[in-house]
This record gives C-alpha cells, sequence and structure tokens, in this order.
C-alpha cells in the first residue's frame, strides 16, 4: 500500500511542468515585458536625460498602445501558449484558467469592491500624478479615454495576471510548496515594478502575497485580475477627473 502510495506521487511529480523550464522561461518573457510593457528603456533613458525626476515622463500613444500592450501580449500569453502546446500539453485549466472555487472568489472580489473609495484618496500623490495613465495622451476625451481602458484591461491586465499568477505561480505550485512559488513572484513582479513610484513598489510587494494567496485558494487567477485591473482602470479614472 505505501509502495503503491510513494509511486503515485512520483508519477505525479514526473507528469508536472518542470520547475526548471518554468524558471528558464521567465527569464526572455520577463526581459521582454519589462522593456516593452514596464519600459525600462524609456525611463532609465528619460532619466539619464533630464536634471530632475520630478518632471512628468509619459510615454506616447502609440508607443503604449501599440508597442507596449503588443508585446506584452505577445510575452505573457502567446509565448507560453505556444510552449504549453508544443512542450507541456497541458489543458490552460492546469495553469489557473478556469472558474475555480467560483464562490471565494467573487466574496473576496466582493470585499476588494467595498473599499474601492481608497484609490481616490491614493490618488493625491504627486508622483501617481506623474506616472498614471500610462500616456497622458488618452486625457483628451473620455470615448477615447474608455477605449484606452479597455484595450488597458484586454492586452495589459489579462496577460499579466495569466502569466505571473496563472502560468508562473500556479505552475511552480504544483511542484513548490505554495510559500515558495508566491514568494518567488511576488519577488520578481516587485522587481518589475522598480521604474514605478516607491508607494507602487510597496504596494506590488505587499499585494503580491495577497494576490498570490486568493489565486491559490480559488485555483485560479481570474479573481486576482478582476481586483487587479479594477484598482488599474479606477486610479486612471480618478486621475483624470477634472483633467478631460
Amino acid at each position: 500500500m505505501a509502495e503503491e502510495l510513494v509511486k503515485t506521487n512520483v508519477e505525479k511529480i514526473l507528469d508536472e511542468v518542470p520547475v526548471k523550464e518554468l524558471l528558464l522561461l521567465s527569464i526572455p518573457i520577463s526581459i521582454i515585458f519589462a522593456v516593452s510593457g514596464m519600459d525600462f528603456i524609456g525611463w532609465f533613458t528619460y532619466l539619464a536625460t533630464r536634471a530632475s525626476n520630478e518632471e512628468i515622463y509619459t510615454r506616447g500613444i502609440l508607443n503604449v498602445m501599440l508597442l507596449g500592450f503588443l508585446f506584452t501580449t505577445v510575452s505573457l500569453v502567446i509565448i507560453p501558449v505556444i510552449v504549453n502546446k508544443v512542450r507541456w500539453k497541458k489543458p490552460l485549466a492546469y495553469f489557473g484558467t478556469q472558474k475555480g472555487e467560483l464562490k471565494i472568489g467573487l466574496i473576496i472580489v466582493g470585499v476588494f469592491l467595498l473599499a474601492t473609495p481608497l484609490f481616490y484618496f491614493s490618488t493625491k500623490d504627486p508622483k501617481l500624478v506623474n506616472t498614471y495613465p500610462l500616456t497622458k495622451d488618452v486625457q483628451g476625451r473620455w470615448s477615447f479615454f474608455a477605449l484606452y481602458e479597455m484595450s488597458y484591461i484586454l492586452f495589459y491586465y489579462i496577460p499579466y495576471e495569466f502569466y505571473f499568477r496563472g502560468v508562473l505561480q500556479l505552475g511552480l505550485s504544483k511542484t513548490w510548496k505554495t510559500w515558495q512559488s508566491i514568494l518567488f513572484v511576488t519577488v520578481l513582479t516587485t522587481l518589475l515594478h522598480i521604474t514605478k513610484p516607491w508607494t507602487e513598489i510597496l504596494a506590488a510587494f505587499a499585494f503580491g502575497f495577497v494576490f498570490g494567496i486568493i489565486a491559490e485558494k480559488t485555483k485560479s487567477w481570474y479573481y486576482v485580475c478582476a481586483i487587479h485591473f479594477t484598482a488599474g482602470v479606477l486610479t486612471d479614472t480618478f486621475l483624470s477627473i477634472g483633467v478631460i
């Protein structure tokens, strides 16, 4: 009986996506996303050519929506999906692309929605004002702003959570201990936020653990994504009131 149980556990581990492959894949994907989605090159070039980083740094609309969103989708969705189809051959539900624990997820999202007014007060931070929206070009009229935010959700937030909380974290936690996969993804995503205001860097670290736990409890990245994009869209909206 004991031997059969050990054999079953070994077979299960061998059938999981190899940790080494997940970690190796995360290197090029994170680099592409850092350069395009987080615009590391643009940000550091700006700091090197300006006397003060208090000045507003904003990317052009084509830079954000065509290059930023396009390469974010390619790096965080298309590449992992292709690798999975060719190499791992797992259903996407394996990586949390499923409703999972629906009741728990809806309760968590509902509790978060009750706290959304707090985002209005956080938008008083000058650093945040200078950073969001990612391009000030969308603050021309509300119809254009709404189109931008929809694109932001579809081609930035969904790819972000699909990969980091889904493919990477839930993929790693099939073999690693839960706290290890959460910690790894939290550290990685926090490092990817180093060009952001310090308040956002701290939030990325703190919520990295919270989001990680939610993903593990619900066995899905859907609910984390809903919370994440709601926070982002509300931040942009509050920062744009009185400007548009």
